[in-house]
């Protein structure tokens, strides 16, 4: 069964199922061991050959997909999965695959119908269930998508990226409490993952707890420096308690590392306002809204 695939914050890399078939030629089982081994751009030609003269082959065109996707050629791969659905429509794990396709394409509707399409053809498990609430928390289906994390969770109770999808979708629900217990849950199991902190934090905030948010924010930035998400949230936390500079601090390195970065300047403006820095405050904004160039930009005028 495929991993988990976690919302935008939360992102993993998507496992598609490859399914195996008994074969008897010497080309379909140099292909197989070489999808197994990881070797997809050896295996894809050998697929497309063994392809070119039986198109009926419904695994063949999914492992064909597999080898795409995991080469990075999503929309060619959903080619192929959408090719092994003509030929077998209700197997769960084409119909999975092709839909973790779609997720990696963002197309979340799409996705929402292979899974739950899945599922009434007997696919039934944690994995499944989790991905089918991340494609309706995508599509702002919040309620429902709640409801599938908990029906996971029934099957893993202990699956700590599905506990964490769950919180994600209670915050965006604005149930800040559960989603607090939730992530409590989540950082016990995974306790170094940068978005599980990023969205604890940031709850926190919500309820007004900004000394608590601060240090996840701060383990956080640890563990990924350059997360400017995290940097930037990091530092509207720390201007909130009055610790101007660390703020400071954050922020410039965040603009080290994207001098364009629209939003950091517009808070780093907002700092200064607040030191009582008006004509400072006012460059940033300036930067923040595009009305002084950069040096980069300075030199090509």
């Amino acid at each position: 069964m495929s991993s988990p695939v976690q919302n935008p914050a939360y992102s993993r890399e998507q496992q598609p199922v490859a399914l195996s078939q008994k074969v008897t030629l010497s080309k379909e089982e140099q292909a197989w061991q070489l999808l197994e081994q990881g070797r997809f751009h050896e295996a894809a030609p050998l697929y497309q050959e063994i392809l070119h003269t039986r198109k009926r082959d419904a695994a063949g065109w999914n492992n064909l997909g597999y080898c795409l996707l995991k080469m990075g050629e999503a929309k060619e791969a959903l080619a192929c999965y959408q090719e092994a659905l003509k030929l077998a429509p209700r197997d769960a794990d084409i119909l999975i695959n092709t839909g973790l396709c779609y997720q990696r394409l963002g197309q979340w509707q799409e996705a929402c119908r292979c899974f739950q399409r899945a599922s009434q053809y007997g696919a039934r498990d944690a994995d499944l269930l989790n991905n089918i609430g991340v494609c309706l928390a995508q599509l702002n289906r919040i309620e429902e998508a709640i409801e599938f994390y908990h029906q996971a969770l029934a099957l893993a109770p202990r699956q700590g990226e599905i506990i964490a999808n769950l919180a994600a979708a209670l915050i965006q629900g604005r149930r800040w409490l559960e989603a607090i217990e939730c992530l409590e849950m989540a950082l016990r199991l995974l306790p170094a993952d940068v978005s599980v902190l990023n969205n604890a934090a940031t709850c926190l905030e919500a309820l007004g707890k900004y000394y608590l948010a601060a240090p996840l924010y701060a383990r956080a930035l640890a563990l990924q420096p350059a997360d400017l998400q995290v940097r930037l949230n990091c530092a509207a936390c720390l201007i909130k308690l009055r610790r101007l500079g660390e703020a400071r601090e954050v922020l410039e390195e965040l603009l080290r590392l994207e001098p364009r970065h629209g939003d950091g300047w517009q808070l780093l403006g907002i700092l200064y306002d607040t030191m009582g820095e008006p004509e400072t405050a006012a460059c940033c904004y300036n930067r923040a809204w595009g009305l002084t160039p950069t040096r980069e930009e300075g030199r090509k005028g």
